[in-house]
């Protein structure tokens, strides 16, 4: 959603804490799903959350001194709780028992969960934006879009998330500027969803692990129409689906054409082009006019100045603030 003048909604921010086991239980029924716990001692019990949020993604922190034993309701959006310190924590669906340092609580069916004086970090992801950009990647239906187990699918790919999920809550989730850059909040809720998709398994996962779906081979022809359309929308919040319906063709098989023919996705690319723009506004700009490196990168969607001037550096040989001070 966006607010005034195209701008996105204000991010949320909250803080809240509590030495009552029964106030703690409300307000994790209202936040994530509701749930039916065992009775909590409050001799010594504490709770504590940190959250920041915006319409559609949000990532938090909690303690909850436990322990706490429930039956769980499914979840509406898609929550996934990393152990930061103390634990065990599992969820189990009537499939198997999920420990382990990450996992995602399911949103498929009821289920029993359990902790021990845990400290989490807890990822909330709008399902049908997720199921809307998996569907992008794989080419299927958005409703076809199901996830099918907490589990990780490796360990690479959990430390992946977890590493992207802190990045988002301690640079980006926390500067107002950055938030403020329509491209910069889709982008960050497409790289998250992206990661979701990859990381837990799902049909969408299943679809792009399997080389004998999609529609077919594609022309260069509509790899060309495809990057015409980058180039005069990079400044636009486009996806997969606006540029595949541009280079009239599917996701899927646009995905394997640029495979093909650029040896890269059409997302990569459309990055590339966005690096481009933000390098040609640097050397137009003026740093006695007000213009500053981060916020030419947040105009073209890249929310981390750090790596962008990383990225930056690969491209063009030279730091971006001394291409603007050129």
């Amino acid at each position: 959603m966006t607010g005034v003048a195209g701008r996105p909604e204000p991010v949320m921010r909250y803080q809240w804490a509590s030495t009552d086991p029964d106030a703690t239980t409300e307000y994790l029924r209202e936040t994530y799903t509701d749930f039916r716990p065992v009775k909590v001692d409050p001799e010594g019990f504490t709770f504590w959350t940190e959250v920041t949020a915006t319409d559609l993604f949000g990532i938090g922190r909690l303690r909850h001194s436990g322990p706490l034993r429930t039956r769980c309701d499914p979840t509406p959006a898609l929550v996934v709780v990393q152990n930061l310190a103390g634990g065990p924590h599992h969820v189990d669906d009537g499939s198997g028992f999920v420990g382990g340092p990450l996992k995602l609580s399911p949103s498929w069916s009821d289920y029993d969960t359990g902790w021990e004086d845990v400290t989490v970090q807890v990822s909330v992801l709008d399902h049908a934006e997720v199921s809307r950009i998996a569907a992008e990647i794989a080419g299927i239906e958005p409703e076809a879009v199901a996830f099918t187990s907490s589990a990780p699918v490796s360990l690479a790919l959990a430390e992946y998330w977890s590493r992207l999920a802190t990045h988002v809550h301690d640079d980006v989730l926390t500067s107002d500027a950055l938030m403020g850059a329509p491209l910069v909040r889709s982008n960050t809720l497409r790289q998250l969803a992206t990661a979701l998709v990859a990381t837990f398994p799902n049909t969408a996962l299943e679809v792009l692990n399997d080389p004998g779906t999609g529609d077919g081979g594609a022309e260069p022809a509509t790899v060309r129409r495809a990057v015409e359309y980058m180039e005069s929308h990079a400044h636009e919040d486009i996806g997969l689906t606006e540029i595949a319906d541009a280079a009239r063709i599917g996701a899927r098989s646009l995905q394997l054409a640029f495979r093909r023919h650029r040896d890269t996705t059409p997302l990569e690319y459309l990055r590339r082009i966005r690096l481009e723009s933000a390098h040609r506004d640097l050397l137009a700009g003026d740093p006695t006019r007000g213009d500053r490196v981060e916020l030419i990168a947040a105009r073209w969607g890249f929310g981390h100045p750090g790596r962008f001037s990383v990225v930056y550096r690969e491209h063009y040989g030279r730091s971006p603030s001394a291409t603007l001070r050129h």
